[in-house]
């Protein structure tokens, strides 16, 4: 079996499964012959008003779960638990796909762990783990509704970029998460602010990364705790603000404010 298609079915429950392509495997950040962008897929929903997918396992397709939906059902659903691992994008709500709620999920091994590029959605207490992006949050420039959702709770580890947050246009807040270290060194697990507002960093642990904030973007970190070396780097134009924050012995901190052609040693907290 590798697809499930509920296109039209306006409320369903799918209990655990098993579910794998043929898709290749996830081999590393920038390896030829990783899953690539296509047309197969785990599971698709497309115009339910609602449905609940649970403790799925799925592997080796284009998009593990793949949510979109129309302005008229944008209040869909949730997807709570299992493992999708070895795919292009493990989890993607792009399209109106509003209202839908990810949890105590694991994706790994994946080029895009988990993508959210439509508004008003919640993902919580789960982990993205060995993927090119774990979380990527508003990729979609042309997509509707410019993110503004959450983040509780999630834990993206060992990826090259932990986070990346593109084309947010209403904000969105990221709470309680922990953003470590990434694939190929500990000076990897990059956060990535790029042509983003109102980005909220609040509590979690961040450490062994690279946060990149463009000229357009504005990141603001609360209550974080630094517990590894971290680079700042704003380039002019950027907003970046942190307030509250600690820092563990040996974490050592610094900042560049033009772009990463200087940097200084920096507290962790702004003025």
């Amino acid at each position: 079996m590798n697809s499930i298609d509920f296109t039209g079915v306006e409320e369903f429950t799918l209990p655990a499964f098993n579910l794998v392509g043929s898709g290749p495997l996830y081999t590393g950040y920038g390896v030829a012959g990783n899953p690539v962008d296509g047309s197969t897929f785990g599971i698709k929903v497309r115009e339910s008003e609602t449905f609940s997918i649970a403790d799925p396992i799925i592997k080796r397709v284009a998009n593990g779960i793949d949510v979109s939906q129309i302005p008229s059902w944008q209040d869909g659903g949730s997807i709570r638990g299992g493992r999708v691992s070895h795919c292009f994008r493990g989890i993607w709500i792009h399209d109106v796909g509003e209202g839908v709620f990810v949890s105590d999920v694991n994706v790994s091994d994946c080029v895009f762990g988990v993508v959210v590029d439509s508004g008003n959605s919640n993902v919580a207490n789960g982990q993205t783990t060995r993927c090119s992006v774990g979380l990527l949050i508003g990729g979609n420039p042309a997509g509707p509704n410019g993110a503004h959702g959450s983040v509780i709770g999630w834990n993206s580890r060992h990826c090259s970029y932990n986070l990346s947050c593109q084309n947010v246009t209403l904000g969105h807040y990221i709470g309680g998460s922990n953003f470590i270290g990434g694939q190929g060194g500990a000076d990897l697990g990059g956060i990535q602010i790029y042509k983003s507002k109102g980005i909220v960093i609040h509590g979690g642990q961040t450490a062994y990364a690279k946060v990149l904030v463009d000229d357009t973007s504005q990141l603001f970190m609360k209550d974080v705790l630094f517990r590894g070396p971290v680079d700042f780097v704003v380039s002019p134009g950027g907003v970046f603000d942190a307030k509250g924050c600690m820092v563990m012995a040996g974490a050592t901190l610094r900042i560049s404010y033009d772009g990463g052609s200087t940097f200084s040693a920096f507290s962790g907290n702004t003025p």
